[in-house]
């Protein structure tokens, strides 16, 4: 006897197949291409849509949504067809042949759990999704910080290089009117020359930032990034703070827990679920038998879960995970509500002492050099105190312009600590609370 197996798969019979193509990639390339950005949150919005890893993601998230929805299907039945070669050509008998049609059914329950299990997985992916968008986001601002950052120390150094000349200029008309040494000179001098290797460094500096800007939004090389001269002002309102500190069950990683915690208790309820028998209905017809009433035959087939302890085993197991992941879930809340309350003092703090260097120190230091230099000019100062007042000056708008970069840093901590990529998105994930509740 031959026999021969074959698995139908009848949701391709009758339903046809469903196929998902993604974008092609020239397609994806020209809608990534873009000439010139002039704004950081555009370039934010464009790194969310053209970053490789981020893409990467969404595709894994987007592949187990459509395994999700083949999950709560029964599987294939199975087609069995024999026959007994050496009646075939014998006139004394028939063509013996056996065929079976079998189909396997789980208990009563099992393919829903299977489907809502998938669709928990589905869930933990969309939070991976999500913090992966808040994570991008958070880099770019940064990125964008430190090149702006730069960008305002080249131009304090240009302005610094041109004062240089002009104290230069005035040392040497008092060396050579003998009202001053050549030290004078020579300091004057290497003042100029430092000021010129700093210029060296932060271009250098700059074009890093520029690459490291240009990987995050998968830019093209030819790419030219023109954004605004100055880091903006970063406020976060009282309101926004409270929206952030209520929302910590929307952050992606906690519903990324939840997910998992949901999945378990899927898989947990499934693994009990085994502990019932499945069953496997038959319809076989068999010409070997000689009465015709025998040759049909439909029957139901059942397993036996016998081996308990195994499946004992797998329970418990599946409970301790859970409770591993409301631990998880427990620290996590803990950690973000303090990183939370952490990044906001300390961008409270930048932002407070920026606010003194613009109102207080920087005028400060801006009229110091200038008496200084008044006074050396005239005679009545020295030049070690007007080296002291420009290199106090030098530094304290370095000092500034810091201040401003961790305002802003801190601020692209605050929302990434937030969960959130724009701002905007505080008050959108707040009204669908409001609305789910």
């Amino acid at each position: 006897m031959i026999i021969y197996q074959l698995m139908v798969p009848i949701g391709l019979a009758l339903f046809g197949v469903g196929l998902w193509s993604a974008p092609s990639t020239a397609m994806a390339e020209r809608e990534c291409s873009i000439p010139t950005i002039v704004n950081a949150e555009d370039l934010v919005s464009h790194s969310l849509a053209c970053n490789g890893t981020q893409q990467a993601i969404d595709a894994r998230w987007q592949a187990q949504q459509l395994r999700a929805e083949v999950s709560g299907y029964l599987d294939d039945p199975k087609l069995t067809v024999g026959v007994a070669p050496q009646t075939l050509g014998d006139e004394r008998f028939d063509d013996g042949y056996i065929i079976e049609l079998s189909q396997p059914l789980p208990w009563p329950g099992v393919l829903s759990l299977r489907k809502n299990a998938a669709g928990a997985q589905v869930g933990a992916l969309e939070a991976m999704r999500l913090q992966g968008q808040v994570n991008l986001a958070k880099q770019v601002r940064l990125a964008y910080a430190q090149w702006q950052y730069h960008q305002q120390l080249l131009t304090i150094n240009h302005h610094h290089q041109a004062l240089w000349q002009e104290f230069r200029t005035v040392v040497r008309a008092k060396y050579a009117a003998g009202t001053a040494g050549k030290s004078e000179v020579l300091h004057a001098t290497q003042g100029y020359h430092l000021l010129l290797q700093e210029t060296i460094e932060l271009k250098a500096r700059i074009d890093r930032d520029l690459s490291e800007m240009k990987r995050l939004g998968n830019l093209d090389q030819h790419t030219r990034i023109e954004l605004d001269t100055q880091l903006p002002l970063t406020e976060f309102a009282v309101e926004q703070w409270q929206l952030s500190t209520a929302r910590l069950d929307q952050q992606p990683r906690l519903q990324m827990l939840n997910a998992q915690q949901q999945q378990k208790s899927y898989e947990l309820s499934l693994a009990e679920k085994d502990r019932y028998p499945s069953f496997n209905v038959l319809a076989r017809y068999n010409s070997l038998w000689m009465n015709d009433e025998q040759r049909w035959v439909v029957g139901v087939g059942v397993n036996l879960p016998l081996t308990f302890g195994k499946r004992s085993r797998l329970e418990d197991s599946l409970r301790a995970e859970q409770q591993a992941l409301r631990w998880e879930q427990q620290d996590l809340q803990a950690q973000l509500r303090e990183v939370l309350t952490q990044t906001h003092s300390q961008w409270q703090q930048a932002k407070d002492v920026y606010a003194l260097y613009q109102q207080d120190l920087l005028p400060l230091a801006e009229e110091t050099l200038t008496t200084a230099q008044d006074e050396y000019q005239s005679g009545s100062g020295d030049f070690l105190s007007l080296l002291t007042a420009q290199r106090q000056l030098l530094s304290t708008q370095r000092a500034a312009e810091q201040a401003l970069r961790d305002q802003y840093m801190q601020f692209s901590q605050l929302l990434a600590a937030s969960g959130v990529v724009f701002k905007t998105d505080l008050y959108d994930n707040a009204s669908e609370g409001t609305s789910n509740e």
